[in-house]
Order: structure tokens, then sequence, then C-alpha cells
């Protein structure tokens, strides 16, 4: 009895045995049959021209054209997915001046995104007979060859060495909305007033501030201009200039009523409907004032 026990039990786990064997030679052969298929869909995408980069889109950029980026990116047409180099891209980009980051990007099947930082342009110099663009690290473009560079910086004159490098400082601080708003900035230095300038704005208000507070005032700016009173042709009714040496402050020009934003003028403050033009002018300004002192 025990013998065809053993015999019957001994079938049993023959038979077992068997069955393991066979459903792991079925999952060998679907896993044999999985990674035969990726390899198939592998070389299909390698030697098809389904892995060419077809399409390179480009984001960031405002001064440097999308030519010299893909220029600088180097995507032939028969560039492909698995043999671009994204790193050599990014290299290339750098090399370009105005340039201050960049990545690209691959995304499957067969497109390139490339998204950069361009250092800003602050302001600037003249240099013979042409503007060279400085940008917000003082660099000079001088020999830069780019042809559409936008001139959205003031032009800066009589600045030399660490007051050229203050200003620079100063002017990439500002909002590049009110930055744009400014045509021309002069160092103006008086005896004992070392670091004052004048500004001219492209909405003709003269702007009298201080190297060392300029950006943080110059932030109100846009307020400021809107605060003051203007005729239909849009020029002042009460000619004047902004003095942001101390506060926010609109002090008339003496005699006249048309806008000096481009010449100094003397100022007297003892004519009394000039007094009367300074109070309407400078309760707005006051406002502005009150909110630049909360937030110092």
């Amino acid at each position: 009895m025990s013998d065809k026990v053993s015999e019957f039990d001994s079938e049993y786990l023959k038979e077992k045995r068997a069955k393991r064997r066979k459903k792991q030679k079925q999952i060998q052969y679907a896993i044999f049959g999985i990674l035969l298929f990726i390899i198939l869909l592998i070389l299909i995408y390698m030697f098809t021209p389904l892995s060419k980069i077809n399409s390179v889109t480009i984001e960031g950029n405002d001064n440097v054209s999308k030519a010299s980026i893909k220029k600088a990116i180097d995507v032939k047409d028969d560039s492909r997915m698995y043999t671009y180099s994204t790193s050599s891209a990014v290299n290339n980009l750098k090399k370009n001046k105005l340039i201050k980051h960049a990545e690209v990007t691959k995304i499957l099947p067969n497109k390139v995104k490339v998204k950069v930082t361009e250092s800003q342009i602050v302001g600037l110099v003249k240099k013979k007979d042409h503007y060279v663009p400085i940008l917000e690290d003082g660099t000079e473009l001088e020999n830069y060859e780019e042809s559409n560079v936008t001139d959205d910086g003031p032009v800066l004159e009589g600045f030399k060495k660490e007051k050229k490098e203050k200003i620079i400082q100063e002017l990439a601080k500002m909002p590049t909305k009110v930055r744009s708003m400014i045509a021309e900035v002069q160092y103006d230095p008086q005896e004992n007033l070392q670091n004052q300038i004048k500004l001219y704005t492209t909405d003709e208000i003269q702007i009298v501030g201080n190297l060392n507070t300029i950006a943080n005032k110059m932030k109100y700016y846009p307020q400021m201009s809107q605060s003051l009173e203007r005729d239909e042709s849009g020029s002042l009714k009460k000619s004047g200039y902004i003095d942001l040496s101390v506060g926010a402050s609109f002090i008339p020009y003496s005699g006249g009523s048309t806008t000096k934003s481009t010449s100094d003028q003397n100022v007297d403050k003892g004519n009394t409907e000039e007094d009367k033009a300074k109070d309407e002018l400078q309760s707005a300004l006051n406002k502005i004032n009150k909110e630049s002192d909360k937030n110092n």
C-alpha cells in the first residue's frame, strides 16, 4: 500500500514540475517576444525619418534673433534625436553675450525645445558715431553683430568708472517698463551733491535724483507721471521737474509754460502762482511718497 502511495506522490510531483517548467517557458517566450518587439520598434525609430528632428521651438528670446539661435544649436536636416547633443547646443548658445542662461530639451518623438534667458540691456553709451548697448553686468557690446538689438535702455552721459558701475546697477534694478520710459541719464554733480543725476523721460519730464537711491524711487515713476496735470496735447499745464533727491516733489520752472526736459532750468519757488501749481501737483506725489516710505 505504501509503495502505491509513494508512486502516486512521485507522479504528482513530476506532473507539477512539468507544469512549472511549461509555465516558466511561456513567461520566457513572452519576455523574449516583448524584448524583440521593443528592439524592432527602436530599430524602426532609429533608421526611419521618425527619429529625425523636424521641429525646433524657441522661447525667451527678445534681442537675440531666432535665426542666431538656430545657427548656434546647429540642427541639420539629417540630425537625429539619439545622436544630437543638447550640452553642445547649450555651450554654443552661451557664447552669445546676450544669453545669460539656456536650456535645450529633447521631446519625443522628434522635437527640440530651446529656452533662453537674456541679459538685460540697461543703457547705451556713445562710442564714436554709434551707440553701444550695455548689459546688466556692465559688459559693453561694442562689436556685437546682432542686427536687431532693441534700444530699451537710456543713453548715459558723463559717467566714469565707479559712477558708471553704480548707475548700471541701479538701472538693472528698475522694472523694464520704468527703464524704457527713460531717454537719457546725465551725471550732474554739484558742490555738495556729488551723487546728483538728471533723467529725461520719454514723456518729456525732467527728474533730479540721487545716484544711490534712484532705482527705488523710480519704480513709482509711472504713477508720478500720471498724477501730473496735462493739457489736451499731453504737455504739462505747469512745466517743472520732479525732484527725487529726498522724497518725491514736483517743482515748477520759473517763467514760461512749456516743458523744458532737455536743458537745465532755473528754479524760483517764490512765485505765488507757481507755488499754487506746486501744491496742486504735490498732493498726488505725497501719496506715492507715503507708499514708498511704508515699503521701505
